[in-house]
């Protein structure tokens, strides 16, 4: 919410010489590979889109694209990253009526790990909600416990860093009437802080790229995406807005 972070954050987001924005350039392409199975979709949803590094993307996939955040200092950089996109300010959660929609594809970046546990599960319903019986969900963990950065994390500040692994990130949906159809992780190796320069960082995104495309290891990023859809009781007896 505080506009001071808003530069500095979007920054970090567009540079891969940082951590941040290296795992933006793999997210982009895992996205892509995600969506290849639903080229009709029409309509898109990002939550919590902030500076609108996601709706921009969405927007040259989708003919409509809508930002949901409740900052407003962030999302006038929405505006003018994506100005095509329908943005709404405030928070859908306490009043679902601000965006009433289906959507075909939903997503949401950097947001379930940092939320408290009941504006999680309120999140998680209101985007489930939104998808149509066919709709995908696409949403990330930025910080696995097993992997090699959340080990030293976990050594470093004991308890102190909420992390979530894959099997409690499918639980999780699970719980919320979604189905976890497909898992990918990213960003394997270790680095010193958000905001810092990585080394090597040329060598570091030809490492990362190819460490992205191993299945089996999809358990050890740091981060990873789910791709879930509405679980098939869900489809027939829960609310989805017509539009």
């Amino acid at each position: 919410m505080d506009p001071r972070k808003v530069a500095s954050y979007d920054r970090d987001l567009s540079d891969t010489r940082t951590a941040k924005g290296l795992e933006w350039m793999l997210e982009r392409r895992l996205i892509d590979g995600l969506l290849g199975d639903h080229p009709h979709a029409q309509r898109a949803v990002d939550f919590a889109c902030g500076t609108g590094r996601i709706l921009g993307f969405l927007a040259e996939r989708f003919p409509e694209v809508i930002g949901v955040d409740v900052s407003a200092a962030m999302i006038e950089v929405a505006r003018e990253r994506c100005p095509a996109a329908r943005l709404v300010v405030g928070d859908v959660t306490v009043n679902p009526g601000l965006l009433t929609e289906s959507a075909d594809v939903v997503t949401a970046f950097r947001f379930l790990l940092n939320a408290e546990p009941p504006l999680r599960a309120a999140a998680l319903d209101w985007m489930r909600d939104r998808l149509r019986p066919e709709g995908l969900l696409i949403v990330n963990f930025h910080l696995n416990p097993r992997s090699l950065r959340g080990c030293y994390l976990r050594l470093r500040h004991a308890s102190d860093v909420t992390m979530m692994g894959v099997g409690e990130a499918r639980a999780l949906l699970a719980s919320h009437g979604l189905t976890v159809r497909k898992v990918r992780g990213y960003s394997y190796l270790p680095y010193r802080r958000d905001g810092s320069r990585l080394l090597l960082p040329r060598v570091r995104r030809s490492v990362e790229g190819w460490l992205a495309r191993v299945d089996r290891l999809t358990g050890w990023g740091s981060c990873f995406l789910l791709l879930a859809e509405r679980s098939r009781d869900t489809v027939s007896t829960g609310p989805a807005g017509e539009g």
